[in-house]
């Protein structure tokens, strides 16, 4: 983080927090990386080019981040996670930083006598995640306090058009089987006078490590579009959020990308298949969106 701060030195607040989510999401594995660093860039957005900011700015600025992150993790507080923190946290800085630091510990704290987590890396330890006083309930959940909402636009997630690209971890034998009409870690595009489907893999880092890059996606997304649109197929949780922070920030990807809801091996031949034939994003999207319902006995 320091170093590319240092190749590149922001020159605002704002543009400072901007370069540390995009860092972030790029380089950080897991659902971690997309959720902070979209904290960080929208609350960057929402500070804009001012070169002084003060407490009640910086609160108002944060308060959009943390609408970001419910809206990209689709939770709220009392679910077990980061939010029982931010929200708190960011209610209390506009009053001052030791009274968000101090709101954000007791919100952390308050989340252990709660019912087990309902979202979140803390829903797969549910059994543990509670305490329960001998004869007494747990308490249903930690706070019922509402990140601050943001203005909906319509989906950003959902956009038109047809192309190709995919994202996830790495796979020996699958992530390096990209091109045209076959294999690879991508959702495919067509491109309908030479009836092939551009394919192109977007797993692992930049390093050729397990993890998910925004870098990767994101260059093999432009590399693929045609204007017809890009389908993106993609594995697990922390590729699936990065997509979509990618999305939301909506000037990472292609206009005409979507992230389509599909199992990713079998999600990928249909779409390859239909692309192949002339089909649209929205025939793409369908036929490997059908894969669920393939049964193999």
């Amino acid at each position: 983080m320091a170093e590319t701060l240092a190749k590149e030195p922001p020159g605002t607040p704002g543009a400072v927090l901007t370069t540390a989510g995009r860092q972030l999401v790029s380089t950080v594995g897991g659902a971690s990386g997309p959720l902070y660093g979209t904290l960080l860039r929208r609350a960057g957005k929402a500070l804009g080019d001012d070169e002084r900011v003060g407490r009640e700015g910086l609160a108002e600025a944060f308060g959009a981040g943390v609408a970001a992150v419910a809206q990209l993790g689709g939770a709220q507080v009392g679910d077990k996670t980061m939010l029982d923190a931010l929200v708190p946290a960011v209610e209390a800085l506009r009053e001052s930083f030791a009274a968000a630091r101090t709101a954000a510990g007791e919100g952390a704290l308050a989340t252990v006598p709660c019912a087990p987590a309902r979202a979140g890396r803390a829903i797969w330890a549910s059994g543990r995640s509670g305490t329960r006083t001998r004869g007494r309930p747990r308490r249903p959940c930690c706070s019922r306090r509402s990140p601050p909402r943001q203005p909906r636009k319509g989906r950003r997630d959902e956009p038109v058009g047809s192309g190709g690209c995919g994202a996830g971890r790495r796979r020996p034998g699958l992530a390096q089987r990209g091109g045209r009409g076959g294999g690879g870690r991508a959702g495919p595009g067509a491109r309908r006078r030479r009836r092939s489907a551009l394919v192109l893999p977007a797993g692992g880092t930049p390093d050729g490590g397990l993890g998910t890059s925004s870098e990767l996606i994101g260059a093999a997304a432009k590399a693929v579009d045609r204007g017809a649109g890009v389908a993106l197929l993609v594995d697990l949780g922390s590729a699936v959020l990065t997509v979509k922070a990618m999305l939301a920030e909506g000037d990472e990807l292609p206009g005409n990308s979507r992230l389509v809801d599909a199992p990713f091996v079998e999600g990928a031949v249909a779409a390859v298949v239909t692309a192949g034939a002339g089909g649209d994003l929205d025939a793409v999207a369908a036929a490997a969106s059908e894969a669920y319902s393939y049964r193999k006995e």
